[in-house]
This record gives C-alpha cells, structure tokens and sequence, in this order.
C-alpha cells in the first residue's frame, strides 16, 4: 500500500499535478491496492485531518498578516528600517532584512513579507542600481525569516502534529530567527561593499525617534500576541485571533488606512491561501494513517538500526533528505508528511521535539528559495521581472549561509532550546 501511494504520488508530481491533489490520489491508490480496508476510511481521515483546534490558528495567523499588510503597516516598518540601517554598505538591501525582521513579529507568513516587502524595495532597488537578481534573492532571502520568528504559521502545523507546544515552539525560533537576519545582514554589507552600491544619509536621533514612536503600535503587537502565550492567558488560537483584532483596530481607527474594501480584498487573499494550506493539509491526512497502518516509522528506524547510535549522522541524513526534499516541495506537505515519519527517529537519538521542529521549519524554508520549486523565489522574480538563473546566480551565497547557520542550530541545541527553557519550562 506504501509502495503504491508513493510511487502514485511522485509520478504526479513529475507530471505537473498539483501537490494536494497527487497526495489525494496516491492515498486513494493505496487504500484501493489494499481491498480490505472500506473507502470510507478515505473521506473520514480527510475530515479527521482538520478536526483539530490548534489548526484554527492557521488561517487566523495568516488573515492577520495580510490585514496589517493592507493597514499600512509595511510602509512604517521600512521607514523605521530605513531610519536605522539606511546608512550601511547596502541600504535598501539591508532595510529589506531588517523589515523583515520586523514583519516576521506580526504576519508569520513568508510568501506575505515577500510580497509586502517586495513590492515596495525591489523596483527601488532596481532603481538605485541594484542588480534584477540580486533584488529579488535579497527580499526572498529575508522572507525567510518570516515563519521562524513567532509568530510562525509553519510552527503552529508542525506543532499540532506532534503535540508538542506551540509556545515553546515559538521562543524555540526566536533566537535562530534573529541569527539568520543579522548573518545575512552581514555577508549583504561585502557584498554591497564590493560591488559600490550606494548609502543613505545617517538619519538624526529625532528622525529615527519619530519613526519609532510612528511604527510603534505595530512594534508592541507581537508584544501581546506572543506574550499571551508565554503567560498562558491564551493559547496559539486565541492569540491568533487577538492578532487579527489588533490589525483591524489599528488600521482602522490609529493609521486610518485600512477600509472596507481593503479588508474584503485582505480577507479574500487569506481565503486562498488557508484553502491551499488546508487542502494539502487534509489531502495528507490519510497519507499518515496509512503510515501507521503498515508501521513505517517502525521500518525507518530499523532500516537505521546500524547508525542509530551515531546521532550527529542521523541528524546530518535527515537534514540532507529534508534539503533535497524543500527543492521540489512546499513546506507545508513536508512538515504533514514527514513528522510522523521522522519524528520517532529523532525521539531516539536524543533531539527534542522543540529542537526539530525548528530546524525542521528552516529546512523548509531553505527550500523557497532553492530551484526548481522554490515558492519565496517565483514570487521576488515575478516583482523584479528577471530570469531563474539570474536569481540562481545570486542566491547560492545566501543557501550555503543558511545551510550553514542550520548546521549550528542542528549541533548546538541550546540556540533552539535555551528560550524555551528559561520562560516556558516544562
């Protein structure tokens, strides 16, 4: 029934079939390949699937993000930005990183500060002499950060999955996330430096103070988002839906600039994107009960039996195989279908869930900007209008940095591990 579904389901994917739906029907496959288990069972994993509260959070994480894209949000998190890197070998790129930073705090989406972030800096950057490439690997590259910091959609996923905190899971990618930003930041300044792109003026201490006090509502949301969750006066999904009453009532009623049909085009969009995570997530559903049904995860770790007891190697394989997996896959799919899978492996040998679960999330995220399906990557060439290869021809610093910095939060768990530990032990 394995050998079915997943021979079903890569030649759909070679073929172009979208990603829910060759899951869909490499489950349907196995189940017929069986004959004794009933087809209901199909439709009743499906439902089953998304019978899950913590999944509430998802769509409400992601609905927030947009709303505050479309409440003018963006546009004072890069005027901050600019107040207070704008001066640094690589301005507009660096501001692009640090808004970023910033936008990670509030939308936990990726694709959203791509996008946001995108479509103001690239056709600036392109503007100033920035290379079309080297505009749209910077922003992707930032977005990167996006679903590591809290709040992070890809975390919420993976923790409902594996019933291990959200909470945790959100200071486990608060430390890594601000490590990625700042070396990125920091191989950007050379090259920058080398290739003479331009500096903005130094801003005064009273131009980078009004920019504050102009961004900081905006600044003290993931404040109240995340802290209700270290506190526990609110779970993930009751703090995700404090973040879509945040971005209502300052785009409304602080900046003014989120209007009705602003917010009928950022509910829409939201729409889109939790049915396509939501779908995948459903379609998945059987995926891993026919796991369990033929006893895989049992089989892996077998097949693993004579390494088992070298830990840095199985981490090093299973990072390898989610490296090469993020080049043809989306994260959301990899999270669904390999934690039950892979995460009884890493139990073994010794790696906390939390600990997974983040490394887990950067591989996916390494992913989006990798050729030939990197999601991040088709979303900046699209705004800068240039080829894959121009971005491939830049990009391969910022992999390799990140396939670095991942290799350091693999071997040193403390980075993931200490946050949680000191304000949520368990």
């Amino acid at each position: 029934m394995t050998l079915v579904l997943m021979l079903v389901f890569a030649i759909s994917i070679v073929i172009g079939m979208p990603v829910a739906l060759a899951i869909a029907l490499g489950c349907l496959c196995g189940f017929l390949s069986n004959g004794t288990i009933p087809l209901m069972a199909l439709p009743q994993r499906i439902v089953m699937g998304l019978d899950s509260f913590p999944m509430l959070a998802i769509p409400l994480f992601v609905m927030a993000g947009d709303l505050m894209n479309s409440a003018g949000i963006t546009k004072r998190l890069i005027n901050l930005s600019q107040r207070l890197v704008g001066h640094i070998s690589g301005s507009l790129a660096q501001v692009g990183f640090l808004t970023n930073i910033f936008m990670a705090c509030i939308s936990g989406s990726g694709l959203a500060s791509a996008a946001a972030t995108g479509s103001v800096l690239i056709p600036e950057m392109k503007e100033k002499g920035y290379s079309k490439g080297f505009s749209a690997t910077v922003i992707a590259a930032a977005a990167t950060i996006g679903p590591i910091i809290p709040p992070s959609v890809p975390l919420v996923l993976y923790g409902s999955i594996a019933e291990v905190s959200v909470g945790r899971l959100f200071l486990g990618g608060a430390i890594p996330g601000l490590i990625m930003g700042i070396s990125m930041m920091f191989i950007t300044y050379f090259i920058a430096r080398k290739r003479g792109y331009g500096v903005s003026p130094k801003a005064s201490p009273k131009e980078i103070f009004q920019a504050i006090m102009d961004a900081l509502l905006a600044l003290l949301a993931p404040i109240a988002i995340v802290g209700g969750i270290i506190s526990g006066w609110a779970t993930a999904t009751e703090s995700a839906v404090i973040a879509v009453w945040i971005s209502i009532l300052l785009g409304v009623f602080v900046y003014k600039e989120l209007t009705f049909q602003k917010i009928i085009a950022a509910v829409t969009s939201s729409m889109v994107t939790t049915g396509t995570i939501c779908f995948i997530i459903a379609a998945s559903a059987p995926f891993g009960w026919i796991m369990a049904w033929e006893n895989v995860p049992t089989r892996v770790h077998a097949s693993m039996e004579g390494i088992m007891h070298i830990p840095w190697l199985v981490l090093l394989l299973v990072m390898l195989c989610l490296l090469v997996l993020g080049m043809f896959l989306d994260g959301t799919p990899i999270i669904i279908l390999t934690t039950p899978i892979l995460l009884p492996v890493m139990k073994q040998i010794g790696v906390d869930p939390v600990h997974y679960g983040v490394i887990l999330a950067i591989n996916t995220m390494v992913g989006t900007i990798t050729p030939p399906v990197g999601t991040l990557m088709y979303v900046t060439t699209r705004i800068a209008g240039c080829s894959i290869a121009e971005f491939s021809k830049e990009a391969w610093k910022y992999m390799l940095l990140l396939a670095v910095v991942l290799l350091a939060f693999a071997y040193i768990p403390p980075l993931v591990t200490w946050l949680p530990g000191v304000l949520m032990p368990m």
